[in-house]
């Protein structure tokens, strides 16, 4: 997508089955290898699956993110949403004005602690007012998924982001609409690209299920074990993964 552009490109996907909206990460397209399985595996569970694909470099949130998202939703009457990361964050807004039922994958509800010179120079860069891409982030694939190759991960992560991107997400973070107790949480407690204790503070025990990996499932060993849970939250919503206990 364009630098800046609003949340546009979908993929649907299945022709029969309960329509879900699939809101993807920062990054994130269908035709990636990890997010093509997870698509997949939903439509052969039996979804009409619509995936939404989030610009990289947005800087308003209503306008850009949340907006589109919600016509979108809105106009097809859909009820149920599975999303990812940056669009965890898209769709714990988008509750606050729409009947739906989210499952979150490792939602953006917080940013990752920065440790050394980069906790010191982060706000100073934050107040630029700019939306080039100024900030540069480590390049490690193994924070995403232990699936995930050097190349595929060049090819998804943008190597940075601007400023007027960060600081919109901050803001959509700090008002944040309550947690909806029939939502479901998937997470890595390991995870070094969200904040871990973010979603913590903001998801009671009996709606979270930890797993082990990288910041995507998908792209993570034993993925499968996780997707079927995934599948039940979707199903059935919170109480599936009490039950799983």
């Amino acid at each position: 997508m364009a630098e800046g552009t609003s949340a546009g490109r979908r993929t649907n996907s299945g022709d029969a089955g309960d329509d879900l909206l699939v809101v993807l990460g920062w990054g994130n397209r269908p035709e990636h290898e990890h997010v093509s399985w997870l698509l997949d595996s939903l439509v052969e569970a039996g979804y009409r699956v619509h995936a939404v694909t989030l610009p990289t470099n947005p800087w308003d949130f209503e306008d850009q993110l949340l907006a589109p998202v919600r016509a979108y939703a809105r106009e097809r009457d859909i009820d149920l949403v599975l999303s990812h990361s940056t669009g965890g964050l898209v769709a714990a807004h988008l509750a606050a004005d729409a009947d739906v039922r989210n499952v979150f994958l490792s939602p953006w509800w917080g940013t990752a602690p920065v440790e050394g010179v980069a906790s010191v120079a982060l706000p100073l860069l934050l107040r630029i007012p700019t939306a080039r891409r100024l900030l540069r982030f480590d390049r490690d694939p193994s924070v995403i998924g232990d699936l995930v190759t050097e190349a595929q991960f060049e090819e998804a992560v943008p190597e940075a982001a601007s400023p007027a991107f960060l600081r919109t997400v901050l803001d959509a973070q700090s008002r944040l609409p309550p947690f909806d107790e029939g939502d479901a949480v998937f997470c890595s407690l390991s995870d070094r690209v969200v904040s871990v204790r973010a979603i913590g503070d903001r998801t009671p025990a009996a709606n979270l299920r930890p797993y082990d990996g990288g910041h995507e499932f998908f792209a993570s060993s034993g993925r499968e074990a996780v997707l079927e849970d995934v599948l039940a939250a979707l199903e059935a919503g919170p109480e599936a993964i009490r039950r799983a206990r």
